[in-house]
């Protein structure tokens, strides 16, 4: 993990916070107008090839054992015995290898969403985002990090939702600074979990609030034909990237400004 935002991150656990989720949502939804075009199209690949694979999944490995057709077949009958042998069939036989080949497939798609992050930081850095950003991932060495990422934070958070769902609720809370430790830290899985729950609880009440605007946007988005999710989602990331600019940072990155004065002639010996 990087030196100076690990020093910061233990500043803020040490001393507190207080971050205001009303500044974040402004800040993203401002940088949401100059990267939305491409945090868009970064979903409908997402959306596209993950379609995609799951058929190509279901088609190459069916995950019943019966024929299509003839299960098609006895649900137009009617002929209650014959419904019952199927669902006794189906209890007696699962196959539960493609739900589980899909699920890897799909966090390992999730890259291509988490570059909405990346889009984001260069946007409010004035660098121009193009077309590959939206594969970043896949080739500055986070892709194992991330899909690791995915993978426990939904294994986790399914868990606590089959306990009770609060519990399910709080693991999506703590942990949604995690993938933003990851990008921009450098953080491993270990350390993007443990970090981001422990800012997480100096301040619980703002990310409460921030969970339940991103299921409020979600659900709109739905509403709205689904065709809204399509902008719904990426702006869900930029809300969290907001957050985590403003309570984290980037103490790592120098600026314009703090180059300015920098002594040019220095370790240089072209201009000495």
């Amino acid at each position: 993990m990087k030196h100076n935002e690990e020093n910061n991150i233990q500043q803020l656990i040490n001393g507190g916070y207080k971050a205001q989720f009303g500044a974040a949502f402004s800040d993203a939804s401002e940088i949401f107008k100059g990267i939305a075009g491409f945090s868009i199209l970064a979903f409908i690949i997402y959306f596209v090839a993950s379609t995609i694979l799951s058929s190509f999944i279901g088609l190459i490995i069916p995950g019943n054992p019966m024929n299509v057709e003839d299960i098609m077949e006895i649900l137009q009958s009617g002929d209650e015995n014959l419904m019952n042998e199927l669902i006794l069939e189906a209890n007696e036989n699962p196959n539960y290898l493609p739900s589980f080949i899909n699920y890897f497939v799909q966090s390992a798609l999730y890259p291509i969403l988490y570059s909405v992050f990346v889009m984001a930081r260069k946007y409010d850095t004035h660098l121009n985002v193009d077309f590959s950003d939206i594969f970043v991932h896949y080739r500055d060495g986070k892709f194992l990090s991330l899909f690791l990422l995915t993978i426990s934070v939904n294994i986790i958070a399914a868990i606590g939702m089959v306990l009770c769902l609060i519990p399910g609720i709080l693991v999506y809370i703590f942990l949604m600074l995690s993938i933003p430790l990851v990008i921009f830290a450098d953080a491993n899985v270990k350390e993007a979990i443990k970090y981001s729950y422990k800012i997480v609880s100096k301040d619980f009440g703002t990310f409460a609030v921030a969970l339940l605007a991103i299921v409020g946007i979600l659900i709109v988005g739905f509403l709205l034909c689904c065709v809204g999710i399509v902008a719904a989602m990426p702006f869900t990331y930029i809300i969290i990237y907001a957050l985590y600019k403003q309570i984290i940072g980037f103490p790592g990155e120098s600026s314009e400004i703090d180059e300015i004065g920098t002594d040019i002639y220095k370790d240089n010996p072209y201009m000495k």
